[in-house]
This record gives structure tokens, C-alpha cells and sequence, in this order.
């Protein structure tokens, strides 16, 4: 038995070793969105070197281990492997153990695990460059509706559906309007990455919704603030607020989720 009323017909243990395991491989290939997907580069082509340009083999591509067996530098030059790699890995392992010990809901649980899997990456992508990419919300809003089509059918929650796909629209518009009105303070990303967090938001219900906008809203505040405090920002630097959507949708699963 799990958290809450989640139980699983295989031991404990072997769930949580499964979703580590799954965990780092996301988390691996999130390093792979983050590096390529912001250039455009093919995610087909193998890894290689930063430094030195030699084609990474299949040993010094396993998530974490290789790090550890390679002592964090390349075999062929000996340069240095940024702790970077490792550590998104690690975060990605976190954020999918987090929801079978959070959540109740098996369905909650997938998705929480799809908002990590491209939520992270986005997150970095957009702290470091200030966008969204197309591919990666994409991705978000069609792998979200399958995954709530699917617990529909299954769960017979179809009366479900128009809440959800209409929280979808109503946030965009929402976010829509911010970009006009701020001029330039919100992103057409933020805009796109809206729809998936009103259409997973709204299929929970409209405080589910409001959670979660009113947690990135706040969440963004209050970094806000503290950057100012700090004197890392001033009144007019921009800050990138896809993290704090992210965020706050996670937050509104942990609530609402059931």
C-alpha cells in the first residue's frame, strides 16, 4: 500500500525501483531537450563530448552510473563532465518518486510524471533563455489529452472532458490578454504552455484551476521580491514565469488530484 488509497500489486520496493530507473532515463534525455531542442538539433544523433567532440558509446551514456564510473570525465580527454548532467538526472529521479507518495490517483500520478518529464526541461530552457519551445508544449498539451481521453473512457469521466478542454481555452485567453496588457512581460510560450496547465488543471475541477494559477502567480511574486531584495533584479527585469506555471500545476495535483 502506498500513499493514500493507491495500492499497487507488486512489492513496493520493485514500483520505486522501476520508477527510479524510469526517473533517470528521463531525466538523461531532458538534458538532451535542453542542449538540442533550442538549436534545432536532431534528438536522433548520438552524444558526444562537449570538449573534444568524441561520440559518447553506450556504457558512458548510462544516466548517473556513467558519471560515477567515469569520475565525471571524459574517457578520451580527460575534460571535465558538468555536474549539470548528473543533477538534472537526480532532480527527474525525484520528481517521479514524488507523486506515489503525494498522489492518489494512478491517473494524477502519469501526469505529474509528464509535467516533470517536459516540465523540467522547459523550466531550464526558459530560466536560461527566456522561451518555450513549440516541440516541447506541444508535446505537453497532446500527451496530457491522451492521458485524460484515456482516464475518461476507463473511468467513465467523460462529464469531465468539457470542464477540462474549456480550462485549457479560458487560460489562454487569460494569458493572452497578459501579453497584451504587459506588453512584452508575458511570452507567447507562456501563452502555449497555459492551454496544458488549464486543460490538466480544469479536469480536476475549477479550483483546481484557480490553484494552480494562483500558486504561480504567487510563487513568481514572491521570487520576484526576493531578487530585488537580493539586488539580482530590478523592477523592470524580466523573469521567466514558465517555472512558476509548472509549479504551481504540481502543486494544484498534490490538492486537487484524486
Amino acid at each position: 500500500m502506498l500513499a493514500g488509497a493507491m495500492s499497487v500489486s507488486i512489492p513496493t520496493w520493485l514500483l520505486y525501483l522501476f520508477v527510479g530507473v524510469l526517473g533517470l532515463t528521463f531525466g538523461s534525455f531532458a538534458t538532451v531537450l535542453i542542449a538540442r531542442v533550442p538549436t534545432s538539433e536532431s534528438l536522433t544523433t548520438r552524444s558526444r563530448c562537449v570538449h573534444c567532440a568524441k561520440q559518447l558509446t553506450w556504457w558512458e551514456n548510462i544516466p548517473l552510473f556513467s558519471y560515477i564510473a567515469l569520475r565525471g570525465k571524459c574517457s578520451a580527454c580527460g575534460a571535465r563532465i558538468s555536474f549539470r548532467y548528473p543533477g538534472i538526472e537526480v532532480s527527474m529521479l525525484i520528481l517521479f518518486i514524488l507523486p506515489l507518495v503525494l498522489l492518489n490517483s494512478w491517473t494524477a500520478v502519469i501526469l505529474w510524471q509528464v509535467m516533470a518529464a517536459l516540465g523540467l526541461p522547459l523550466s531550464i530552457i526558459d530560466a536560461e533563455q527566456h522561451r518555450l519551445p513549440d516541440l516541447l508544449t506541444g508535446c505537453l498539451f497532446g500527451v496530457s489529452l491522451l492521458i485524460i481521453i484515456g482516464d475518461a473512457i476507463h473511468w467513465n469521466h467523460f462529464d469531465r472532458i468539457a470542464p477540462s478542454l474549456m480550462g485549457a481555452v479560458g487560460l489562454m485567453l487569460f494569458y493572452l490578454l497578459l501579453l497584451i496588457i504587459s506588453r512584452g512581460g508575458m511570452g507567447m510560450g507562456d501563452v502555449k504552455l497555459s492551454a496544458s496547465i488549464g486543460l490538466i488543471s480544469g479536469y480536476f475541477g475549477i479550483h483546481a484551476l484557480l490553484t494552480a494559477s494562483f500558486s504561480a502567480f504567487s510563487l513568481g511574486a514572491l521570487i520576484g521580491i526576493g531578487l530585488m531584495l537580493i539586488g539580482k533584479a530590478g523592477r523592470k527585469t524580466a523573469i521567466p514565469f514558465g517555472p512558476f506555471m509548472i509549479a504551481g500545476q504540481l502543486i494544484s495535483l498534490v490538492i486537487y488530484a484524486h
